[in-house]
């Protein structure tokens, strides 16, 4: 077997959650062996002192491992998960304890006892935290979000109508594809408004589920929500186009099926717009995981107010279900028509960048400004993908500066660093993505020109040596630091 094929076998095992298992195990007794040798010969603690926190040091890398790497539980809350794991641990002892006993009693060699109860405990310390600990959290029923975050009302009264002789100030864009699950909560906060002058576009794009009924079925919303359903089911960035082009308000939102919003959102951000040279107005984004609210966007990166082109091109924002934009700016930026004869005001040829493409094309031309305050809740989801399609990234990334360069003329001159910084992002996203699928000396040939740019282009590099299955655990370690580590 030459080295190729081992290598070949290696990652196959440790695409199998088994194998992950098995690695992360001998990671957690390796720790707990260097720990011990670390504190007891190198610092000269007390025995038992010196193994205590070493076996701290091991259990912390097993369940670090065994959650986040081998059963890829990143949801739910260590309150439930860590007592269950310790169990679990204890458990394997007491039975490998018993193994060997009984195995003991029946003259049964000790060599022999414990090559048995090496075999038999792992698969038991398996099944449990398969079956027990780790028992797909996602499939739990989460609670209601009104019942968790504070500023919601679970239960709004039904809004008024909308006048007839004239149309609303504000279009909600909801574009919706089998969205049952959270869609009546979004619909909820949109209910519970202050500001009352929308209209909901609800945009369905060949839902299966019960979303068709429960948006036309909506009380809250009776007379404003506007329900429309495609005849075939499109890319998100088109249905956003065929949803658009229903709009009848000055002022576009959105907000998607799994978000939320505050009653004040509206409210706080149409004042705004009395500056007739603002295009686009957000809020502060509270990230949330069905239990908790993991961060603010706002914390990570500050906003710029007025002409912040370049800043935004530097640090993203702006979430989608945050932002407002004039329909006049939104108008400016459209690209040509469409095959359905639709202005392409998100571009249909990207499908991971269009939300941020037309945020740029509008800070190009108009101020932004925005609510300081946690006004929208973007639901983020255990089976969240973005981290995968950084290939996609990549490429659009590059589409991205190619318009622009094609649009603005001599913004390669007055935008240089912007163009280098497209350029240097892309060839990460792309390395990134060459190191997923193995091919880590390619990863590093891509980087090479921009090695030395970051922290995070240095540990980039260095970890590129490990194979591209070790992606997914270093993603979660890389995005659990400060932000500060990670420049």
């Amino acid at each position: 077997m030459d080295a190729r094929q081992l290598l070949s076998l290696c990652r196959a095992a440790l695409r199998r959650r088994f194998g992950r298992y098995v690695v992360t195990g001998v990671l957690a007794t390796l720790t707990y062996f260097l720990g011990g040798l670390f504190f007891v010969r190198l610092l000269g603690w007390p025995l038992l002192a010196g193994n205590a926190c070493a076996f701290a040091l091991g259990f912390v890398v097993s369940y670090t491992g065994q959650r986040f790497w081998t059963f890829g539980e990143a949801r739910g809350r260590h309150a439930v998960f860590l007592p269950r794991f310790a169990l679990t641990q204890l458990a394997g002892l007491a039975a490998n304890s018993l193994v060997v006993g009984v195995l003991d009693r029946l003259a049964c060699p000790y060599e022999i006892s414990m090559i048995v109860a090496g075999a038999l405990v792992p698969l038991l310390t398996y099944a449990l935290l398969r079956f027990w600990v780790f028992r797909n959290a996602e499939n739990a029923p989460s609670p209601r979000a009104c019942a968790v975050l504070p500023g919601f009302n679970p239960n709004p009264e039904p809004l008024p109508p909308l006048p007839t002789d004239r149309a609303p100030l504000v279009s909600v864009i909801m574009n919706c594809l089998n969205s049952s699950q959270d869609l009546e909560e979004a619909l909820d906060s949109l209910a519970a408004q202050t500001f009352v002058d929308f209209e909901v576009i609800f945009w369905d794009n060949g839902s299966t589920d019960k979303s068709p009924l429960i948006a036309q079925g909506h009380a809250g919303l009776r007379g404003r929500l506007r329900y429309f359903r495609g005849t075939r089911t499109v890319p998100l960035g088109a249905a956003r186009n065929l949803a658009i082009r229903e709009a009848r308000g000055e002022l576009i939102a959105f907000l998607d099926c799994d978000d939320l919003w505050r009653p004040e959102k509206l409210a706080q951000q149409v004042p705004l717009f009395d500056d007739p040279e603002v295009g686009l107005v957000c809020t502060d984004t509270e990230m949330f995981d069905g239990r908790r609210v993991l961060q603010r966007v706002f914390a990570n990166s500050a906003p710029g107010r007025g002409r912040v082109f370049g800043d935004l091109l530097r640090r993203q924002w702006i979430s989608m279900s945050s932002a407002v934009l004039r329909r006049s700016a939104l108008d400016a930026a459209a690209g040509p028509l469409n095959a359905d004869g639709c202005p392409q005001w998100f571009d249909e040829s990207l499908n991971v960048c269009e939300e941020a493409d037309v945020f740029y094309r509008v800070a190009h031309d108009w101020k932004l400004d925005y609510a300081d305050a946690p006004l929208t809740v973007w639901r983020v989801h255990g089976g969240n993908t973005t981290f995968r399609k950084f290939g996609q990234f990549a490429n659009e990334t590059l589409r991205i500066l190619n318009k622009h360069l094609a649009l603005y003329p001599g913004y390669e001159t007055e935008h240089a660093d912007l163009v280098l910084l497209l350029r240097q992002r892309a060839a990460f996203q792309k390395a990134v993505a060459l190191w997923r699928e193995g091919r880590g000396g390619k990863a590093r040939e891509e980087l090479r020109p921009w090695r030395d740019c970051s922290r995070k282009h240095r540990l980039f590099w260095l970890a590129s040596y490990l194979p591209g299955a070790c992606f997914d655990p270093a993603a979660r370690i890389y995005f659990a630091l400060p932000r500060l580590a990670r420049r």
